[in-house]
């Protein structure tokens, strides 16, 4: 009679044993599961050379500084450096034309101040799409800035047209979608889900 039961006790911590093992690793990948969720949906906040691949970025750092000479802002400056017969004139078309984009922001959520150019209206005036850009007047004074600093923004709701003086905060969904404008071209696009007003700190 005592073997039966030492034999059932045996076996029945062996079962407990083998549940446990699988209740915690279930548990174990519900957790890492839910990290993953977790840093899907977390919302990146990015500085405008964040959207630059390193090789883009180490060759606007690299730039020589433009000149201001001529009494016509910064775009005589830059247009006559342009123009000139220097190994810069190489390096600075490259900058400005560079549609390179980092492939690890495509589909993430992201937060990134910037200002607006209005593309396209809704019937009550309201700016539906625009050009998010890293400074006012950009697409207006010519160069724009290179296609990989500028970001197409969709979905937009409630921005008025005399709005557009501001810095806004722009979050939603990068993708590494382009478009053309006559304005200017984008090598980013974002569908928006909150824009809010940017407040200097």
């Amino acid at each position: 009679m005592l073997k039966p039961l030492l034999i059932g006790l045996f076996l029945s911590l062996v079962a407990f044993e083998s549940f446990a093992d699988t209740s915690e690793t279930a548990a174990e990948s519900a957790t890492e599961s839910a990290k993953g969720a977790a840093a899907a949906s977390a919302v990146q906040t990015l500085e405008w050379t964040d959207l630059l691949p390193p090789e883009d970025l180490a060759k606007m750092e690299a730039l020589p500084e433009v000149s201001h000479e001529g009494g016509e802002g910064a775009a005589s400056g830059l247009k006559q450096q342009m123009t000139n017969d220097d190994p810069s004139s190489q390096a600075w078309n490259e900058v400005l034309q560079s549609a390179n984009v980092r492939g690890e922001l495509n589909g993430k959520k992201v937060r990134i101040p910037g200002f607006v150019v209005p593309i396209e209206y809704d019937d009550a005036q309201n700016i539906s799409s625009f050009f998010l850009v890293p400074y006012f007047g950009a697409c207006i004074h010519v160069p724009p800035p290179p296609p990989n600093q500028i970001i197409f923004v969709t979905n937009a709701k409630g921005l008025k047209a005399d709005m557009i003086y501001n810095p806004f905060w722009i979050e939603g969904t990068l993708t590494t979608d382009t478009m053309s404008h006559d304005l200017a071209n984008s090598a980013y696009s974002l569908k928006v889900d909150t824009i809010s007003e940017y407040v200097y700190e």
